[in-house]
């Protein structure tokens, strides 16, 4: 009964599955790029208290959405998506105090209300401005916070592989990689940029983002997706798509025109798990606050086990706290938050397969330590009425203690480093008629402290100054059609010692959005995006267990170039939405590890790469049974290309078909259960065995898993839920790495309370 997933973009590039309608032609898949932000189901919490004259008549045609009569936003670039009509009610916030979309009059409400949503929900990632959902021209997926915790996952990894178009693998040494569109990451980098409120959360040492327990997924209102490349904003790392963490602010807690809310969980289960969350707003006259905590402790599920020797592994403990506050007065916002974890690498025998070092495990009694501190300062005044303008600074510390057995003597070995990043960022919003402008830049001064680089380099040269400058336009020349083009300059500042072969870098877009009929929109987008080489990837010089990295300072920077295609199609009287998306990627100079001799490695341009592809979705919102259903497919052709004598040869981890599924039932307003299923069919591994019988090396090939996780609760009393969650709920056996298997069936409960 919730049609939560606005996860329905721009399909298929030319996509032709039926235009069934008025023109009686065949069916052809529809693209909205932006409705196809994924999971319309958000922020219930605002919907107006009651149903009443604003719900729309059933089954009564809805006209195309005029366009806004201004296009500037009505709060911060990162605002979260708003609307005038009844919200149908997540069924995870269904113990919240939200009218019944069901209850309006006539059984038709709640699919209009939710076609209203899909078309006039506001995203901001898309193009650093508020901005419709049915006008944004790339593959946008909208998911509210309570759909990525009716995932019963833990960590941002696991919880967004269950939504079209995005990958996570985990593996030994706590390490999470997530991407899109088969366009990996070894785990020493990331083609896939992570935000907090529109802020890189990258480590300025690896380039990744920690998508494990130490970023919690704690006080989110929704997080918005970008499947495809990002760079013409956003810079490097924004090479297979963007995530951007989206926020509560204090006013989200507050409800019902009070001026304080409380929002508190607590799950436990298995394997001595629990998590805690606690907070609290509150406004006084023109200052609003919240604070948070976060908790969380586990000792794992024990993955290497061994009980004919009893062997237990206790290297997946993991304690992690984390304190947070916000501060808002008027058109400036401060916010902060410091995070302390001490977790267990994982691994505890043998798993490493040749060439791929990142794997290399042979330990078990490693332990790290993790403090962050995060903090910035955002000011976003309007000017005059056509002109908004926006600023923020912000910082990021970074502390990494880890210690390592000796691979051969046994004795303790400890690492620590450090990291630090100094940001700032300012742009505009400008409105001429139907013209919009977003232009601005960025800088960034990232400095790391690592033992472990190359000989000849000290701890003060492994830095990094990053200066961009960006505009975005869009341009509306008739009521159907936007028009929209934008592209950014990024120049490196990296001594020349670290980066031999450093490179500025052009990133270009274009792209047309053309409203054919209220059911039906066709998008088509080009982009190019890159991604420089880490610090890591430059310097890097350690010996990890029995086998040694090194990095590579006449590295080339990744380039990818993107052409989108995309259908989005309402048939049924708008009762079910269909997306189909067409995409083809190609990517130089791909980065990867090579091994030289032995067990020593090197980071390399390995060649360039190709990915075609499409996506599926479809999702139907059934009144009669208070239930919503989605299920999408993708299909990749992904080739890393014939290089240096080496033939073309399956790209890694990226398999040819995954199929992503949910549901979702409401029990009146008593009790909800949702499932997530997902399939992903057989793909490469990076690394090589040797095969048995004849001693040559073969790369790993990892066959094909079905998972699925399920919550099922009931609504207390006003506020109060309880709920019970199951994860892996088949037992399936699979490995997402080589040599480091999925946690098994695992089951919690949660009591959650708002007010």
């Amino acid at each position: 009964m919730h049609s939560t997933r606005i996860a329905w973009l721009p399909a298929l590039v030319g996509l032709v599955c039926g235009l069934a309608a008025s023109s009686g032609g065949a069916a052809q898949t529809k693209s909205s790029p932006a409705a196809s932000a994924s999971t319309a189901k958000g922020p219930a919490a605002e919907a107006p208290a009651s149903q009443g004259a604003d719900a729309p008549k059933a089954r009564k045609p809805l006209p195309l959405p005029a366009p806004s009569s201004s296009n500037i936003p009505k709060s911060a670039p990162f605002s979260g998506p708003s609307t005038t009509r009844p919200l149908p009610p997540p069924s995870a916030l269904a113990g919240v105090d939200i009218p019944d979309p069901l209850a309006g009059p006539g059984t038709d409400s709640l699919e209009e209300s939710v076609q209203q949503l899909l078309s006039e929900a506001v995203v901001s990632t898309a193009s650093k401005r508020s901005q419709r959902i049915a006008d944004v021209p790339m593959t946008v997926s909208w998911i509210p916070a309570e759909e990525l915790e009716g995932t019963g996952q833990f960590t941002l990894c696991e919880a967004i592989q269950y939504f079209p178009g995005m990958e996570c693998r985990r593996g030994s040494m706590r390490k999470a990689a997530v991407s899109a569109r088969g366009l990996g990451s070894n785990y020493l980098s990331n083609r896939l940029l992570l935000l907090k409120d529109g802020r890189p959360l990258t480590d300025p040492w690896t380039g990744q983002f920690y998508a494990d327990e130490t970023t919690p997924l704690n006080n989110l209102k929704q997080i918005e997706v970008i499947r495809g490349p990002g760079s013409s904003l956003y810079g490097s790392n924004a090479f297979s798509g963007v995530i951007n963490i989206i926020e509560r602010q204090p006013s989200d807690l507050m409800q019902d025109g009070r001026d304080w809310g409380v929002d508190a969980r607590l799950m436990a289960g298995q394997d001595r798990t629990w998590r805690a969350q606690a907070t609290a707003a509150g406004r006084g006259g023109p200052v609003e606050a919240l604070v948070n905590y976060y908790g969380f402790g586990s000792d794992g599920p024990q993955l290497f086990n061994d009980p004919k020797t009893g062997r237990v592994d206790t290297n997946q403990d993991s304690l992690v706290h984390q304190v947070s506050g916000k501060l808002n007065v008027k058109g400036v916002a401060l916010d902060a938050a410091f995070t302390d974890a001490d977790i267990g690498r994982p691994g505890g025998q043998q798993i490493s397969t040749v060439g791929n070092c990142g794997r290399c495990h042979y330990t078990p009694n490693d332990v790290e330590r993790v403090q962050n501190f995060n903090a910035s300062a955002q000011v976003d005044q309007q000017v005059t009425d056509n002109l908004r303008v926006f600023a923020q600074g912000y910082t990021l510390f970074k502390r990494r203690e880890v210690q390592m057995e000796n691979a051969f003597n046994d004795t303790p070995n400890t690492a620590l480093g450090k990291r630090r990043r100094l940001g700032a960022e300012a742009r505009a919003l400008l409105t001429l008629g139907d013209l919009t402008l977003t232009f601005g830049g960025d800088y960034k001064n990232d400095l790391v402290n690592n033992p472990n680089v190359l000989p000849g380099l000290s701890l003060e040269e492994t830095r990094q100054d990053i200066a961009g400058g960006f505009v975005d336009a869009e341009y509306r020349p008739l009521s159907q059609l936007v028009v929209s083009a934008g592209a950014r300059y990024d120049k490196y500042m990296i001594p020349e010692k670290i980066w031999q072969a450093r490179t500025d870098q052009l990133s270009p877009r274009a792209s047309v959005v053309f409203h054919a009929r209220p059911d039906l929109t066709f998008r088509a987008n080009y982009g190019r995006a890159f991604r420089a080489p880490t610090l890591a990837e430059l310097a890097i010089n350690q010996q990890m267990y029995a086998a040694t990295l090194i990095g590579n300072g006449n590295l080339r920077a990744e380039t990818l170039d993107t052409v989108e295609a995309s259908v989005d199609f309402w048939p049924f009287d708008r009762t079910v939405r269909v997306t189909g998306t067409g995409f083809y990627n190609l990517a130089k100079n791909f980065i990867n590890q090579e091994l030289l001799f032995g067990s020593t490695s090197q980071f390399k341009n390995v060649g360039d790469a190709r990915v075609r592809g499409f996506e599926v979705e479809a999702a139907a919102q059934v009144a009669s049974i208070n239930s919503s259903f989605d299920v999408a497919y993708q299909f990749l052709d992904a080739r890393a290309l014939a290089f240096e004598g080496r033939p073309d040869r399956p790209l890694d981890y990226a398999p040819a078909h995954r199929v992503y599924a949910r549901g979702r039932t409401n029990f009146g307003k008593f009790a909800f259960a949702e499932l997530y299923a997902l399939f992903v069919g057989e793909r490469y591994d990076p690394g090589f065995l040797a095969n048995a019988q004849t001693g040559e090396l073969e790369q790993v090939k990892l066959p094909g898993y079905f998972t699925a996780t399920a919550r099922v609760g009931a609504n207390v009393t006003k506020g109060l839920t309880v709920s019970l969650l199951g994860s892996n709920l088949f037992n399936a056996r699979y490995e997402e790495s080589h040599g480091f298997p999925a946690p098994p069936l695992s089951v919690f409960s949660e009591i959650k309370y708002q007010y």
